[in-house]
C-alpha cells in the first residue's frame, strides 16, 4: 500500500461499471487512484443475483488484493508478450478509502487518450483502431487464455465492445491497459459466439459466473514451461519475484472466490456498517433466516421501484416538459429565418467544439470547419437539418403522449398508434422532405431548387434519418464545404453509437463501428465522383483527337 504523506484529490477523470478514479498527488508522485464506489443500481443487482454481493473489490480486501497482484504478474507477461508496445499501469498498493467507504487501488496514472475517432482530418491516425483491435487486444485475450487468466479477457474485449476504453496510447506510442477490473461477471458479451463458445464454457468449469477468474494451476505451468524465455526477457531476480507474486495471488483469490453467496451478502453488509458484528455471527449460524431476510428485503424493493419510484419520475418527467416552449421553438424553426440561422450557428460550432474537447479534433481542423459553418449558415440543407433537429421534441411529445391519448380516447386504432410510435420519425422526416421538393417544384424557379431525394430515401432509414441533409450535402456539396457535412455524418453516427444501452457509451468498439458506418456512403460519393473525372478526361481525350 501506498503510504499516503499528503493526499491532495485533484479531479475525478473517470467512472467505470467498477469504479470511480480520481487523480492524486502522493509523497509528490502522481497517482491514478481507482475507487471502487459509485456503482448504478443496475450493476449492483446484477452482481447480487449472480455473486450473492455487490462487487467484491469494493468490500473484500482480499479480491482487491487479487487485483493488486493480478497487474505485478501482468506487468512482467506483457513485457515478455509485446515488449515495448504494450503495458498495463503499475499497482502500487490497495487502501481502505474512509470517505467512499469502500476499497480503492492505487495505480500510474497515465498520461494518454483513446483512440481516435474517425473524421474528415483523421487520415495520420486512422490506424489506431486497426492496431488496437487486431495487433493488440486479439493477441492479447488468446495469450490471456494460454497463461490461465481466463476471467481477464472479458477487461481485454472478448466479445464486450465497452473494453475498447480500458486502452489508453501514451505518448511513446505505447497501449497501456489502465482497467483490467470488471465491473460485472463476463455473462453478457455482444458476440453471442464468445457467450456461448467461451464464457459459459469457462463459468462452467469454475461452477460460477466468470469474474476476473485466474486458473493458477495453469498460470504455474505455463511460467514453468516458458521459464528459460522469461528469464532471458525479466532476468533470473524477476523471475524468483514473479513465482512469489503467483503465489500471493493463489491465497488471496482462494480466499475470496471460497466464500459461498450468503457469506459474502452478509461480509458485505458487515463491511459497509450495514449489519454489526453480532448480527453478522448469529445470521453466519442462521442463513437460512439470512437468505430469507435477503429475499423479503428484495421483494419490497423491487415492488416499492415499480410502483412508486418509477410511476414517480415518470409524472415528475411528464409535468416538467415544457409544452410551451417546445411548441414556440417548432414555430420558430418553422417560420423564423434568423432564429434558424442563429440555431444552426449555435448547434455547428457546439458540435464542433465537443469533438475538440474530447481531443477528437485539433484546432486547426476544428477552426477550419468553423470557418466553412460560417460560410454555409445559408445552406438550404444546413436549415433543413435544422429544422428537424428542432421539431425532433415536438414529435417526441405526439409520439409518446398525444398519440396515447387519443388511442385512449377511441379516436385512432391501435394500428395508428403502433406506425405513429414505431415510425413516427421516418413519417414526419418523410412528410417535411416531400413538402419541401413539391413547394420549390411549383413555386420557385428552376435555378433555386435543390435536390432532396438522397435526402428523402435516407430520412427513411430508422435511426439513421438525423443524417438525411448532411449526406445530401456530400453528394452535392462544393469543394469549399464537403468537410462539414462529412463531420455531420460522422458525429451523428458516433452519438448513436455512444446511446447504445449496455454495449454503447464513448470511446467504445460500439461507438467506432457505428462512426464509421458513414464511410460507406461517403467513399461510394468518391468513387462516383473520381468515375466522372474519368469520363470528362477520356471525353476532353477523344473531342482533342478529333482538332
Amino acid at each position: 500500500m501506498v503510504a499516503k504523506l499528503k493526499d491532495i484529490r485533484i479531479d475525478k477523470i473517470g467512472q467505470g461499471r467498477s469504479g470511480e478514479v480520481f487523480r492524486e498527488f502522493v509523497d509528490g508522485r502522481q497517482l491514478a487512484v481507482k475507487v471502487f464506489s459509485g456503482a448504478d443500481d443496475l450493476t449492483d443487482t446484477v452482481n447480487y443475483l449472480f455473486t450473492g454481493a455487490p462487487n467484491s473489490y469494493g468490500w473484500n480486501n482480499n479480491a482487491v488484493k487479487s487485483a493488486h497482484y493480478r497487474r505485478e504478474i501482468l506487468a512482467s507477461l506483457l513485457l515478455y508478450w509485446f515488449g515495448s508496445k504494450v503495458k498495463i499501469a503499475q499497482s502500487y498498493g490497495t487502501g481502505w478509502n474512509e470517505s467512499k467507504n469502500a476499497y480503492e487501488l492505487q495505480t500510474e496514472f497515465i498520461s494518454g487518450r483513446p483512440v481516435k475517432l474517425h473524421q474528415p482530418f483523421s487520415a495520420k491516425t486512422d490506424w489506431e483502431l486497426k492496431d488496437l483491435t487486431r495487433m493488440v487486444m486479439k493477441p492479447l485475450q488468446k495469450k490471456l487464455n494460454e497463461s490461465g487468466f481466463e476471467g481477464l479477457v472479458w477487461q481485454a474485449g472478448k466479445g464486450n465492445p465497452i473494453a475498447l476504453n480500458n486502452f489508453l496510447l501514451d505518448e511513446n506510442n505505447t497501449w497501456v491497459w489502465i482497467d483490467a477490473e470488471s465491473g460485472v461477471p463476463a455473462l453478457f458479451p455482444l458476440n453471442p459466439f464468445s457467450l456461448l463458445g467461451y464464457y459459459l464454457l469457462k463459468s462452467a468449469k469454475y461452477r460460477r459466473p466468470l469474474f476476473d477468474d485466474v486458473d493458477i494451476g495453469k498460470l504455474k505451468n505455463y511460467v514453468a514451461t516458458e521459464r528459460t524465455a522469461l528469464e532471458d526477457v525479466l532476468g533470473k531476480e524477476q523471475y524468483v519475484i514473479l513465482l512469489g507474486q503467483i503465489e500471493k495471488l493463489r491465497w488471496h483469490q482462494k480466499e475470496w472466490k471460497s466464500l459461498s453467496r450468503v457469506k459474502k451478502s452478509i461480509y458485505y453488509q458487515l463491511k459497509k456498517g450495514l449489519i454489526s458484528q453480532e448480527k453478522a455471527d448469529y445470521y453466519l449460524q442462521h442463513q437460512f433466516e439470512w437468505v430469507a431476510k435477503e429475499l423479503l428485503r428484495f421483494i419490497k424493493r423491487g415492488l416499492i421501484k415499480v410502483f412508486y419510484k418509477l410511476p414517480a419520475k415518470l409524472i415528475r418527467f411528464i409535468i416538467n416538459v415544457k409544452y410551451r416552449e417546445i411548441l414556440r421553438n417548432s414555430f420558430c424553426f418553422l417560420f423564423n429565418a434568423e432564429y434558424r440561422k442563429k440555431s444552426v450557428d449555435d448547434l455547428l460550432k457546439q458540435r464542433i467544439s465537443d469533438w475538440e474537447k474530447r481531443g477528437q479534433l485539433r484546432k486547426v481542423s476544428a477552426d477550419y470547419l468553423r470557418k466553412q459553418a460560417d460560410e454555409e449558415l445559408t445552406s438550404p440543407y444546413l436549415a433543413d437539418f435544422i429544422i428537424l433537429i428542432g421539431l425532433k421534441p415536438l414529435m417526441n411529445v405526439v409520439e409518446l403522449f398525444v398519440l396515447p391519448a387519443l388511442f385512449a380516447a377511441g379516436l385512432i386504432s391501435e394500428s395508428v398508434l403502433l406506425a405513429g410510435v414505431a415510425f413516427g420519425g421516418i413519417i414526419y422526416r418523410t412528410i417535411y422532405t416531400l413538402g419541401r421538393m413539391i413547394y420549390e417544384q411549383f413555386a420557385l424557379p428552376r435555378e433555386h431548387r435543390y435536390p432532396r431525394w438522397i435526402a428523402l430515401f435516407v430520412g427513411m432509414i430508422p435511426t439513421f434519418g438525423n443524417l438525411a441533409y448532411p449526406t445530401q450535402m456530400v453528394y452535392t456539396a462544393s469543394t469549399k464545404s464537403l468537410e462539414l457535412g462529412e463531420f455531420l455524418m460522422y458525429d451523428i453516427a458516433a452519438r448513436i453509437g455512444a446511446k447504445i444501452p449496455v454495449w454503447g457509451g464513448k470511446d467504445t468498439r460500439t461507438e467506432h463501428f457505428f462512426n464509421h458506418m458513414p464511410d460507406i456512403i461517403i467513399r461510394n460519393r468518391k468513387a462516383l465522383k473520381l468515375r466522372k473525372i474519368s469520363r470528362m478526361r477520356k471525353k476532353q481525350g477523344r473531342s482533342g483527337a478529333y482538332q
